[in-house]
């Protein structure tokens, strides 16, 4: 069986390295965007001898095609790739064109199911293969896992977890497919929602609206993908990266992300909405990534507010 990897993310390394050991392992196409750490599936081809090719959407659209037209692939898998794939491509491998979703399709449709997951507080999941089609994440369900989600888990671990996750179902997948069985298509089972990528206002804490679950889901959503949520301290932009849940004795009806106590032996907790509390735990600033103790021990102090949007510099023209 001869197979094609689409992937911009890392996460797909565990089925390259099976793919490659039964020596089914065709080519890996990855966009020009690819950067950061993503930039291992390159560095993994590299070492492995694998082809490896580099797209920009209009290369995608003229020079792949001749290419896979040449390779003649058996199967093409899509893994976190940013380009919609057109006709004339997802038609050529014989059996098929499919893509890994980590959502339980046709729920949590789009670019980033995970981050909109944990923000909205899920408490299961769960990974899709579907054929490739036209339009984003709408081909036909053949195979889906349901997957719980941890209590407090960041984007990061969850990604990775579920990276060891699709691994085994690829495997199942392939097998099936290398052994002549047809797939089932499956029925949904979730209502179709549709969730775009996150913007500057989806990653921004909102003091008086959110609770502190919701503060704390968005905080791990948004760790370490987007660096962590976006809030503002003396008219400077913070983010905060983790946080837990906190108890206080005191019956003061605090205002939503007012800082009610910093101490650097014990740290910074803030009040949220119906006198719940936070302990902030890691953060990033211009000086770099500090834990909670370092930013009361750099002076951070009680009765300062975290505040939701940014205050607009003066004009000083």
């Amino acid at each position: 069986m001869k197979i094609i990897v689409f992937a911009n993310h890392l996460a797909v390394l565990p089925a390259l390295g099976h793919f490659q050991k039964n020596d089914w392992l065709q080519a890996v196409i990855s966009t020009d965007k690819l950067q950061g750490h993503n930039v291992q599936i390159k560095d993994y081809c590299s070492r492995a001898s694998i082809s490896f090719y580099q797209v920009s959407r209009k290369q995608l659209h003229e020079d792949l095609v001749l290419t896979l037209n040449n390779l003649q692939p058996d199967l093409a898998i899509m893994f976190v790739f940013s380009y919609r794939i057109p006709e004339k491509i997802f038609n050529i491998p014989k059996q098929g064109f499919y893509n890994v979703h980590f959502s339980l399709l046709p729920a949590y449709k789009g670019p980033d199911p995970v981050f909109w997951q944990i923000k909205n507080g899920e408490t299961m999941g769960g990974i899709s293969i579907h054929k490739v089609n036209e339009d984003f994440d709408e081909g036909e369900i053949v195979m889906q896992q349901q997957i719980p989600f941890i209590p407090g888990e960041n984007w990061g671990i969850c990604n990775n977890r579920y990276a060891m996750a699709v691994q085994n179902m690829l495997i199942q997948f392939t097998q099936e497919l290398y052994s002549g069985n047809n797939l089932p298509e499956l029925q949904a089972q979730q209502n179709s929602t549709y969730y775009k990528r996150p913007e500057k206002q989806d990653l921004t804490i909102n003091w008086e609206q959110m609770s502190a679950g919701e503060i704390e889901n968005l905080i791990n959503a948004a760790n370490p993908c987007y660096g962590g949520a976006i809030t503002y301290l003396n008219h400077q932009p913070i983010s905060i990266l983790e946080v837990t849940p906190a108890t206080l004795s005191s019956t003061a009806d605090y205002k939503p992300g007012m800082i009610v106590h910093s101490q650097p032996d014990s740290g910074i907790f803030v009040a949220c909405k119906q006198n719940e509390y936070l302990r902030i735990n890691v953060v990033q600033t211009t000086d770099g990534i500090l834990s909670g103790f370092k930013l009361a021990a750099l002076g951070v102090q009680a009765g300062q507010s975290f505040e939701t949007v940014n205050i607009p510099e003066p004009n000083l023209t």
